[in-house]
């Protein structure tokens, strides 16, 4: 198809919004300046891929069977800027890569029968494309088929033992996590004696809009923490044309180089997200110098309707010179990109794990107890149990630990990263013990920050409502906090959150439905009060930070197998943790 006809597809009545970005050539993208662009720079100028023949390169894995991806663990691959907006746009026309079934094409052009089979290129993805063709435009460094600053995908390697995260612990002390809090519209007063994250990274957002959080960025080089599915991309696969689900889903439409990558780098032939063997990049992986092209999402996703360009996305102040297998390239800093997975995905409706106590209810009403960090399976403890405490550990330590990366991208990583930020990773639709991953994290991240050899602070945002489990993250308060913060969730817009119609609060014990519930009485957000806890995170960090993460670690595995056990789920992981530490004086 033509590039006007592609453009058809994603803009049906033509409506294109003119911009001028702050850093860009100085010219307004208006659509005919777009279409030109694409049409006779990009298209029709000098072929980006001209070193390699014309054609793309794919990283092809030497590894026995069917591959999931193109990028092996522990191995990396980089594209310039100019070739990333050369394969968007090459993809939009319906143009494919020969003898490579590349996933971000098929997903484009293949119907969603979730949502009446509208395809992914007609809705806000295509949108999300166009935007970044926009920003290609109007870069600077892209002028006369400069290549511009790279991309650069990283996956980690091999998952370690936990015997040997537990090692990298000791001995850690959990300062070195460099732990801040972000209290992002939680309702709650400040936490006192915590360290607080910089204005320019947490901002209140607005009756109009959303304020300053991990993923709308704002502070140079902090990497952002996707709570991933296996792959990148999440649920998108025949059941997202564009914005809804969770974060994983939306974040795909506001950084849509992010979007481009996860999918071009696997031809695996399935179409089901539930049978796992979509083309979709597995985690975990970091994704360098993408940016989020596209403004409105926070935390909240409250705001996600008014999708925009993003006027301010960076093209050139953000760019840090680093090396890479002994090359220099230039890559952004603005929002360094992490896809991690916690390893409890469906474990409400598992089997369980030996020593626990058998499911006393089905799936309707565990992830009902879970949302209420009631559920016995979210206290299991061991590594023999794969959603136990141990494996999350191990986990969030392969993902964030320089030392998984190969030796030839670590300069970049250290870079261009500077901290991280995160949500309630574990504990948003896998629907984890939020006390608890907040204890994994704070854990695996002491011993992580330690192998970068420079400060790695780990920023913690939290939320009254965020857009997966919106209330729940209220538990990590204490007291009165956490009722204020369970109050402040409210009722988000629909828009704003995914939920099954049988997780709802509230919901008739007999619903079983996907779909959503009668509202009210079903509402989106927790407010069990009963679920608080005398303690919270105020407490904890005052009890420990003056502690190793290897005596935390002991701690809190003695206390998941004693009087906050899963036999003991009334009991909040905070509150026994605190009152064991309190009888050893």
């Amino acid at each position: 198809r033509s590039v006007e006809d592609a453009f058809q597809v994603s803009f049906p009545d033509g409506a294109w919004e003119p911009i001028s970005f702050k850093e860009g050539r100085g010219v307004t993208i208006t659509k005919p300046v777009l279409l030109q662009w694409v049409e006779e720079d990009l298209l029709g100028g000098s072929d980006p891929f001209v070193d390699h023949g014309g054609r793309v390169p794919v990283p092809f894995p030497p590894q026995e069977g069917e591959a999931p991806d193109q990028v092996p663990p522990g191995h990396w691959v980089t594209y310039s800027r100019r070739q990333v907006c050369f394969i968007a746009a090459k993809s939009l026309i319906g143009a494919n890569t020969d003898g490579y079934a590349n996933g971000f094409l098929r997903f484009l052009e293949t119907p969603a029968p979730a949502l009446g089979g509208c395809t992914p290129a007609k809705g806000e993805f295509g949108k999300a494309l166009w935007h970044l063709l926009a920003a290609c435009a109007a870069d600077p460094g892209l002028t006369g088929g400069a290549q511009g600053p790279a991309l650069l995908v990283a996956k980690a390697s091999d998952e370690p033992g936990v015997d040997a995260v537990r090692a990298a612990a000791d001995g850690k002390p959990l300062a070195g996590a460099g732990l801040r809090v972000c209290q992002y519209g939680d309702g709650a007063e400040p936490l006192p004696g915590v360290e607080r994250m910089p204005e320019e990274a947490c901002a209140q957002p607005t009756a109009e809009g959303p304020g300053r959080d991990f993923m709308t960025g704002g502070l140079d080089g902090q990497g952002m923490v996707d709570i991933s599915a296996a792959w990148l991309g999440g649920y998108t696969w025949g059941y997202a044309c564009g914005l809804g689900a969770g974060q994983d889903e939306r974040l795909m439409v506001y950084m849509p180089e992010v979007f481009l990558l996860s999918f071009f780098l696997s031809e695996a032939p399935g179409t089901n997200p539930q049978q796992r063997n979509t083309p979709q990049l597995r985690q975990p992986a970091w994704i360098l110098g993408a940016r989020r092209v596209v403004s409105g999402l926070d935390g909240t996703a409250r705001f996600d309707h008014l999708m925009k360009m993003n006027p301010d996305v960076q093209m050139s102040s953000d760019l840090s010179e680093v090396s890479v297998s002994g090359k220099t390239f230039k890559i952004s800093t603005a929002q360094p990109f992490l896809a991690l997975m916690s390893e409890n995905q469906d474990f409400e409706f598992s089997e369980g794990c030996p020593g626990l106590p058998a499911a006393k209810c089905g799936r309707e009403c565990s992830t009902r107890l879970a949302r209420d960090n009631r559920l016995p399976w979210q206290r299991a403890v061991d590594a023999s149990c794969p959603f136990g405490f141990e494996n999350q550990v191990r986990a969030w330590y392969r993902s964030t630990a320089l030392v998984s990366y190969a030796a030839d991208v670590q300069p970049a990583l250290k870079g261009v990263v500077r901290s991280l930020g995160t949500g309630p990773w574990g504990s948003g639709l896998w629907w984890g013990d939020s006390q608890v991953f907040l204890l994994v994290m704070w854990i695996a991240h002491a011993a992580s920050a330690a192998t970068w050899g420079q400060e790695f602070p780990l920023g913690y945002y939290l939320y009254s409502a965020f857009t997966e489990n919106p209330g729940n993250q209220c538990f990590v308060h204490g007291g009165e906090q956490c009722k204020a913060c369970l109050a402040a969730c409210g009722t988000p817009p629909p828009s704003a959150y995914w939920l099954p119609g049988f997780a709802y609060s509230h919901v008739d014990a007999s619903y079983t439905d996907w779909g959503p519930p009668p509202m009210p009485p079903a509402k989106a957000c927790v407010d069990t009060a009963t679920s608080c806890g005398a303690k919270g995170l105020a407490d904890v960090i005052a009890a420990y930070k003056d502690e190793t993460a290897g005596a935390l670690w002991e701690d809190v595995e003695a206390v998941l197998r004693g009087g906050a056990s899963a036999a003991h789920v009334g009991m909040p992981v905070f509150d026994e943790l605190l009152r064991v530490k309190a009888s050893r004086r």
